[in-house]
């Protein structure tokens, strides 16, 4: 589909030329071409067949759609979400590789499931996600809680270093004449921070595996101390976790062995991490024992990413990212179980649950 213009005085067709550049397609075309390929499930070699476009101009009409994004503070100070919004507080923290070179770091909101920040950087480090932190702060989201999957750099973002070691006989710092440093806190310090029960549960069955095999354990022992582990990270209650966390240590000592007493050890140095969910309230509501909300935001973007052709740097993987991101936001959710969220996008249920958003209206005008 090619707009042409016909003059009839001297009987010639032209194309319309804006900024001195050609432009063989319409606007309305370019559009449409990326909304299918945003949208639907289709891959470039698809649409290059349906819409009769080569792969090179495809990929640059999605590249300059998705540089031409609203930022997530953009979007928010547009809506007015730094002043008034219906998150829950409860952040989730998590992040899809790409490649090996890049990641997508995300930030979800629990109870609408709406991505609040996002981020493509090189690697998951502490660094990296006090980016993401910052960003997050200056949408106007206020953290009340935290939940992750127990990766050292969410970790150290709410959970003090421990002191390091010091040889005997070696000389301690600081040296005499000079003051101790100042105690560094983490970015999230005093913020309830929950470890996901499954991830957690699957590090702790890896260890027990290995340990099984130096020791020669039987099969029913092995069980046995599994399911009580399974018992303390999925109990009901406070209380029953700790009556499985006596049971696990009873049978850690009957063992006499040093590698299954390091696992009642490894679980009482997270016992705050992994029973929060027990004990914190976020405006009379639990938070979540694991990062399932998460998980799936993900899944749904691997799906699209799937058919994306390979992000080779992280400058190729930003603007697919920004869009893909706000087709999520502004997608009404279907598979959720909760009926009142269902039909609705996480962008209206963080701001007004019955308006409809557009992701074509987040794009700046200079290229929509």
């Amino acid at each position: 589909m090619v707009q042409r213009w016909f003059c009839t005085k001297c009987r010639e067709s032209f194309t319309f030329r804006k900024d001195e550049h050609r432009q063989h397609f319409a606007d309305v075309f370019i559009k449409e071409a990326v909304k299918d390929f945003i949208q639907g499930r289709s891959s470039y070699a698809v649409i290059k067949q349906r819409k009769d476009v080569s792969l090179g101009t495809l990929s640059a009409w999605v590249h300059q759609f998705g540089s031409s994004c609203m930022t997530p503070i953009e979007i928010a100070h547009s809506l007015n979400l730094h002043k008034f919004n219906k998150w829950s507080g409860m952040l989730l923290l998590d992040g899809k590789y790409l490649n090996k070179r890049s990641v997508l770091l995300l930030a979800i909101d629990y109870g609408t499931l709406d991505i609040v920040a996002h981020l493509v950087a090189e690697a998951e480090t502490e660094e990296n996600y006090i980016k993401l932190v910052d960003m997050v702060e200056k949408v106007g989201y206020i953290i009340r809680a935290l939940i992750s999957d127990g990766e050292p750099s969410i970790l150290a973002l709410t959970q003090p270093k421990k002191p390091p070691f010091i040889r005997k006989g070696t000389r301690t710092y600081p040296r005499p004449g000079f003051p101790p440093p100042k105690p560094r806190l983490p970015r999230l310090f005093g913020i309830p921070h929950q470890w996901c029960s499954v991830h957690a549960e699957r590090e702790l069955r890896g260890y027990l595996v290995k340990a099984a095999r130096i020791t020669h354990m039987d099969e029913r022992e092995f069980d046995h101390i599994l399911n009580l582990i399974k018992n303390i990270l999925f109990a009901t209650t406070l209380r029953k976790a700790r009556k499985s966390y006596q049971s696990l240590l009873l049978a850690a000592a009957e063992t006499h062995s040093r590698v299954f007493q390091q696992i009642p050890k490894m679980i009482s140095s997270r016992w705050k991490l992994l029973t929060a969910h027990h004990t914190i309230r976020i405006g009379r509501r639990k938070i979540p024992r694991s990062t399932n909300a998460i998980e799936n935001v993900i899944s749904y973007l691997n799906t699209r990413l799937k058919t994306m052709r390979k992000l080779r740097t992280v400058s190729s993987a930003v603007p697919i990212c920004n869009l893909i991101v706000l087709n999520f936001r502004c997608k009404p959710l279907i598979n959720t179980k909760n009926k009142l969220k269902r039909g609705k996008a996480p962008l209206a249920l963080a701001s007004k649950p019955n308006k409809k958003f557009d992701w074509m209206a987040f794009i700046k005008k200079s290229t929509a």
